[in-house]
């Protein structure tokens, strides 16, 4: 299923959902309109009586949608959850549509370099050579390319390798944003339904997608259990933001906590906007100055060639006849 269909799909989910649509009669009409064996597999296992998060779960969706879809199945609000997670998934494709937009000139240029070092290679080369060249750049090139997205797909499954993504710098800011973001609308679901904190925790835990996440959730669960206060926990939960403690020791002294829960859901998606919009602002900044270098050494080393076959190796054959 791409990002947009499920944008869409989650949308007419929770309209469906607010209309008193059972799940099983929603998931029949929409099953013909989704491509993909998703839709499919999760009507099948709704209809065989499994909880809706294992169903999400068997039918391949992300870890983040399958917590926050069985977080919402407890709390009885599966119409917030599936709105929140098409709100989520927009967001997500603005990011990708905006950095796309800007990678379109780059990725000309650096196709365009290519074809024009190749090209004057003509001064010393036959058509032929130069064809074989050309083939033999792009090949490099996209396969280099490829061969970069399949490390970053394969690492991410990686927790290790998560924790490394997320200390480095636009990226890693706007995963903890996101991830942060996830934590709190979670919690604010569950604990706004009148689950107990100690589950809601764990839950929150277990749908925001950062590394160790499945630890983090038994150990939030056991020590709310034994009579720890959440802002104590949260103080040493270095994953979430620093400032976050106040509020939630505000929200417990004054019994306000779901007011406390709204107010940190809001400030984290405006966290999470603000770091896209710099990761948007600077990756292809980025990538432009290094498509450049790439070009520039490639020229560079080119010309040096031209120079030799041209130049120095002529003026190098008339120095020795000079000085035999």
């Amino acid at each position: 299923m791409t990002l947009r269909h499920r944008i869409r799909f989650y949308q007419q989910l929770a309209v469906l959902a607010r209309a008193g649509v059972p799940l099983r009669s929603s998931l029949e009409r929409l099953k013909d309109r989704f491509s993909g064996r998703e839709v499919g597999i999760l009507g099948q296992k709704i209809n065989a009586g499994e909880p809706v998060g294992d169903a999400f779960t068997a039918a391949g969706f992300s870890p983040f949608e399958c917590n926050l879809v069985a977080a919402g199945e407890r709390s009885a609000r599966l119409d917030s959850v599936y709105q929140h997670l098409a709100d989520f998934w927009s967001r997500q494709l603005d990011m990708f549509g905006s950095i796309t937009r800007h990678l379109y000139y780059p990725f000309i240029v650096l196709n365009l370099a290519v074809l024009v070092g190749d090209f004057i290679e003509l001064v010393s080369s036959s058509w032929p050579v130069v064809i074989v060249h050309i083939i033999v750049s792009f090949a490099w090139l996209y396969g280099i390319g490829f061969i970069l997205y399949t490390i970053l797909r394969v690492s991410w499954q990686s927790e290790a390798a998560q924790a490394f993504w997320l200390r480095v710098p636009l990226i890693g800011r706007t995963f903890s944003t996101a991830y942060a973001y996830r934590w709190i609308t979670a919690l604010r679901i569950e604990y706004g339904a009148g689950v107990p904190m100690p589950n809601a925790a764990a839950d929150a835990w277990r749908a925001s997608g950062y590394a160790g996440r499945e630890q983090l959730a038994r150990e939030a669960e056991q020590a709310l259990r034994e009579g720890a206060q959440l802002s104590a926990l949260v103080q040493g939960w270095r994953r979430l933001p620093s400032d976050w403690v106040d509020f939630i020791e505000t929200g417990e002294i004054s019994g306000a906590l779901d007011a406390a829960f709204e107010n940190l859901e809001a400030e984290a998606a405006r966290s999470w906007k603000i770091a896209q919009d710099q990761m948007t602002q600077w990756v292809p900044k980025i990538l432009y100055f290094l498509i450049l270098l790439i070009v520039g050494i490639k020229i560079l080393f080119l010309a040096m060639d031209v120079w030799q076959k041209n130049v120095g190796g002529p003026l190098n054959d008339a120095l020795k006849q000079i000085n035999p």
